[in-house]
């Protein structure tokens, strides 16, 4: 703990909530939204100026528990900033999460992508048919809801939102910073050489017959080490030409 003279051990989940970093890395269900919503509490609670960052791989998510997700949310970020970032794919409801972040905050790795779609019945629903069609109406009332906040978060009009999402919509992290679901997409910072003129590269050679590192002298004549080409070395017996046995 800070502040401590002993240690002891932190599980990787405490060491990121203490950091203020919350992975979300599985299905989204009652109880992970309910674990995550008191997580959200805690830190909004113990330093409400603080950001929080939220990292996210969802492969899907229920419809009502992501909707209580996303007003705490919208309730945090009225005292603290909420990052959100996409690390490789967020799928239905989880799209519609990590598109809720703070404006100028919500970012996706180059190579992450976002499914946009309209989420069933969280569980099966047996009844009678009238009991159904309420579930079913109820269902269809909270989903126009997700696509009125959806439009609202990217800016694009209502009607072209229910258009894209009568079937699975899938986007590219650029294609969704131009469709305003998220603001930009990271990208690694490139690496200077020594004399700060060219990008570095991994395992680069230069040259063919005299072939070498970058950055190394080639002082040999072959390859980028001293060395005698192999036609000139001395046979060992490791050399010798094999023998083949007459009968």
């Amino acid at each position: 703990p800070p502040g401590a003279d002993y240690a002891q051990f932190i599980d990787i989940e405490a060491a990121m909530y203490r950091d203020r970093t919350l992975f979300i890395s599985t299905f989204i269900d009652e109880e992970t939204a309910n674990s995550l919503i008191s997580i959200m509490l805690y830190l909004r609670n113990e330093s409400p100026k603080d950001p929080i960052s939220m990292y996210f791989n969802v492969p899907g998510a229920l419809l009502r528990p992501s909707l209580a997700l996303y007003d705490l949310i919208q309730q945090t970020k009225q005292k603290c900033e909420i990052e959100t970032v996409n690390l490789g794919l967020c799928a239905g409801m989880g799209a519609f999460l990590c598109s809720a972040g703070t404006k100028g905050k919500r970012n996706a790795m180059p190579n992450s992508r976002f499914l946009l779609q309209r989420t069933g019945m969280d569980e099966v629903f047996r009844g009678q048919a009238t009991d159904i069609a309420l579930e079913v109406r109820n269902v269809k009332k909270w989903n126009d809801r997700m696509e009125e906040e959806l439009s609202q978060m990217t800016g694009q009009p209502l009607e072209r939102i229910q258009q894209d999402l009568k079937r699975d919509f899938y986007l590219s992290s650029d294609e969704a910073v131009q469709y305003g679901l998220i603001d930009r997409v990271l990208l690694p910072s490139p690496r200077k050489r020594a004399g700060g003129k060219q990008d570095a590269d991994l395992g680069a050679f230069e040259g063919e017959g005299d072939q070498r590192y970058q950055g190394e002298e080639n002082k040999g004549g072959w390859g980028s080490r001293t060395q005698t080409p192999p036609e000139e070395r001395k046979k060992d017996d490791d050399d010798d030409e094999p023998k083949i046995m007459k009968n």
